[in-house]
């Protein structure tokens, strides 16, 4: 089975186990988290994400490998939480060496699916606007899945 096929799986069923979760919010079309009242921080229905695929992965506004650098909570519960990613590689988007991401959830039990930021842990990210995606979009790094972002994104 060729390499692409094995790392393909291995996010799928991820992507997979993350959204099973009855307790993972929804995604929107601009990577923004919604529910059936309109967003996860204003106590939205929760509800499932959009599969991971790697058409799904391709458009995508932005993609890097990066380092968490910093975390800082929501102002108020309707805000979302500040991550500030220190950048190695941009596989799309850019340039700079920071970059700051907004998520409503860093401990991995929404939005992010099985991944739970925190800091100094390497991710390969991915999102639209200033939003992250979870779900799969954005994953614990892994020689595997830096190969997958690497030919998604013509890197």
């Amino acid at each position: 089975m060729p390499k692409r096929t094995i790392a393909l799986t291995a996010l799928l069923a991820l992507a997979l186990v993350a959204c099973s979760d009855p307790g993972a919010d929804t995604v929107g079309a601009t990577g923004a988290p919604t529910g059936s009242q309109g967003s996860a921080a204003a106590g939205g229905a929760l509800g499932s994400c959009l599969a991971f695929s790697v058409d799904a992965l391709a458009e995508r506004e932005w993609a890097f490998d990066g380092t968490v650098a910093e975390i800082a909570p929501p102002q108020t519960p309707e805000d979302p939480y500040q991550v500030v990613f220190d950048v190695a590689t941009w596989y799309r988007g850019g340039p700079g060496s920071q970059f700051t991401v907004e998520t409503y959830d860093v401990s991995g039990t929404s939005l992010t699916g099985a991944l739970a930021l925190e800091e100094g842990q390497r991710v390969l990210a991915s999102g639209d606007e200033a939003y992250l995606w979870g779900c799969g979009f954005s994953i614990t790094y892994s020689d595997e899945g830096a190969n997958l972002f690497a030919e998604t994104f013509g890197a």
